[in-house]
């Protein structure tokens, strides 16, 4: 159960910051429109993906073990049907969202 709720919310950061990432733009030094948060990305990491990566696995790994510890005492036998239900919809919904997001920056 913690890592399928783990996995949800790292799909969720994925898609959140991916987009937003790429609309927030500001006025550089240059004039030129500059992304704050891409570029904070870049200057961590040394690139916007390996960022977004570490960040994602860090707060799957922070939320996996923390809903983990939460319901340790109570782990139940329920079906894990409906998490697997929503970790596919979120997946789905994210891919959807970024595919469509690409064509109309790619469009406008």
């Amino acid at each position: 159960r913690s890592i399928i709720i783990g996995s949800i919310i790292a799909i969720v950061f994925i898609v959140i910051i991916t987009i937003v990432g790429e609309l927030y733009k500001i006025p550089g030094a240059d004039g030129k429109m500059v992304s704050p948060i891409k570029d904070l990305l870049k200057s961590l990491h040394g690139h916007h993906w390996v960022g977004k990566g570490i960040w994602a696995v860090g707060l799957f790994s922070v939320t996996t073990i923390a809903t983990f510890l939460v319901n340790y005492r109570n782990q139940d036998q329920r079906s894990l049907n409906p998490l697997i239900a929503l970790l596919t919809a979120t997946l789905l919904i994210g891919t959807i969202t970024l595919l469509g997001f690409n064509i109309y920056e790619y469009l406008v």
